[in-house]
């Protein structure tokens, strides 16, 4: 039970020159019945409220520093401007109340329920709120550095412009949540899940973020400088004019992900899912997309000088009129790609898979080509000029009027190649051999077989005439022949 005369002096003009006067003596309020009753601006530091009812009454501007309150009913409660520092208001029942600018630095909240209350602008550096229940709570514009939010429950919440400076939210639930202009630089948020999140202008500067769920989120001028994103799923997000520098963000997948003016400069893409997007619209800067799936992908008139793109899968790709000059595309796939009027000169292309691609008009002087798969490909007037194409499969391939003058090409395969007007280097003297060849073999095969078909022709004139004949000659056969005149 509550010391008496504590209680009395309490709402006596007494209290404050009680507690000057003795400073070692902690308030005895243990069970004290203080619902609804007015005490702002008490000082309450270190008292014992063990127990005590608070509900619906108003602390604001009181001090409460670290007083024990210990299953202390503070639903309804107002403490608005309160310092409440080191307080332990651990498992109590903290619902509908108002902490608006209150000061709570290293309290702590674990297990408590929040659901409704209102801490917008509250000093919340270092709180720990493991396992709280924070629904719909506003934290807008409150000062969370370095608080820990472990296994929290947040629903429908509000972190508008709040700081969460080196917060721990690893595996935390942030789902539709609005954090428009929070500030989580450093965050520790691994596994963090922010889908549907409204993140308009957050900051994720050097946040930890790997396997962090996105999906659909509303990231529009989001800045991840320096953040590890990798293996997060950023499926139809809003990432318009979002900041990307020097960011990781390998096995990331960004389908459907809207990248409009986006800053792509000097992230790591590696072995990300970029399927369908479109490069045309971020600003491209410094790009690794080594193992990256950019399937479909659009790359018209973009500049990928030097880029890496090894082992790349860029089936179906429109890459028209790029510059890929000296990019490492070794090891790409880019079956069906279309790089009509790409300048890859001196680019590694050492192992490509080009089957089907469109290649005419490219500029691949001093390119290497070693065993790179082109089958069936377009090289139409494409300049490979010195380009080393050893071992190089060219089957099928529409080279007329390529150009590989000076080219390494001995060991490579053109069987079925067209190759009209093609230039050859002077070393390729056997190709030009095997084409003279081949032409000669060509219009024998078709002497022969148009020798064939009139001397078929002149077999079945000869047959028809020789039928006739007989027919004239034999009266019963003449007859016949009348009878199926007469049918048909």
């Amino acid at each position: 039970m509550a010391n008496a005369d504590h209680v009395r002096l309490l709402f006596s003009p007494d209290w404050s020159r009680w507690r000057a006067s003795n400073p070692r003596i902690l308030p005895d309020l243990v069970e004290a019945d203080l619902r609804g009753k007015d005490l702002h601006g008490v000082d309450l530091s270190h008292a014992v409220l063990m127990r005590a009812d608070l509900q619906g009454a108003n602390l604001s501007g009181a001090s409460l520093a670290h007083a024990q309150v210990d299953g202390v009913l503070l639903s309804g409660a107002v403490l608005d401007g309160a310092d409440c520092t080191g307080v332990h208001f651990d498992l109590l029942d903290v619902r509908s109340c108002s902490l608006k600018h209150a000061l709570l630095e290293a309290a702590t909240f674990r297990g408590a329920d929040f659901t409704g209350s209102d801490l917008e602008g509250a000093n919340l550096g270092q709180v720990s709120f493991d396992g709280a229940i924070l629904e719909r709570v506003n934290f807008a514009d409150a000062d969370m550095t370095n608080c820990s939010l472990r296994g929290a429950r947040v629903e429908k919440a509000s972190f508008v412009r709040a700081s969460l400076v080196g917060a721990v939210l690893e595996g935390v639930v942030l789902e539709g949540n609005d954090l428009s202009g929070a500030n989580l630089e450093k965050v520790q948020g691994m596994r963090l899940q922010l889908p549907d999140a409204t993140l308009v202008g957050t900051r994720f500067r050097g946040a930890n973020l790997r396997e962090a769920n996105f999906l659909r989120a509303n990231l529009k001028g989001a800045d991840f400088e320096g953040a590890d994103i990798s293996h997060s799923t950023l499926r139809q997000a809003n990432m318009e004019g979002a900041r990307l520098f020097n960011c990781d963000a390998q096995a990331a997948d960004f389908r459907d992900a809207n990248l409009l003016n986006a800053d792509l400069n000097g992230i790591q893409l590696a072995g990300s899912q970029l399927q369908g997007i479109d490069f045309r619209s971020p600003k491209l800067g410094r790009v690794s997309l080594v193992r990256a799936n950019l399937t479909g992908a659009t790359f018209v008139g973009c500049n990928l000088q030097t880029f890496r793109l090894e082992q790349a899968r860029l089936e179906g790709a429109d890459m028209r009129d790029v510059n890929l000059e000296a990019a490492n595309l070794d090891g790409a796939i880019l079956t069906g790609a279309n790089l009509r009027g790409s300048r890859l000169r001196q680019a590694s292309l050492v192992g490509t898979v080009g089957v089907d691609a469109d290649l005419s008009g490219c500029d691949l002087i001093l390119a290497d080509l070693r065993n790179a798969d082109f089958t069936r490909a377009d090289l139409r007037f494409t300049r490979l000029v010195g380009a080393n194409c050893g071992h190089a499969r060219f089957a099928f391939a529409d080279c007329r009027k390529a150009d590989f003058t000076k080219a390494v090409v001995g060991s490579a395969n053109f069987w079925g190649a067209m190759l009209g007007g093609t230039t050859m280097p002077i070393t390729a003297l056997h190709w030009r051999i095997g084409r003279v060849l081949t032409a000669i073999i060509t219009t024998s095969q078709r002497k022969r077989q148009e020798k064939e078909k009139r001397e078929q022709q002149r077999r079945i004139r000869e047959t028809v005439r020789l039928v006739r004949e007989i027919e004239e000659k034999d009266p019963r056969l003449r007859r016949q022949a009348q009878k199926r005149s007469g049918r048909s």
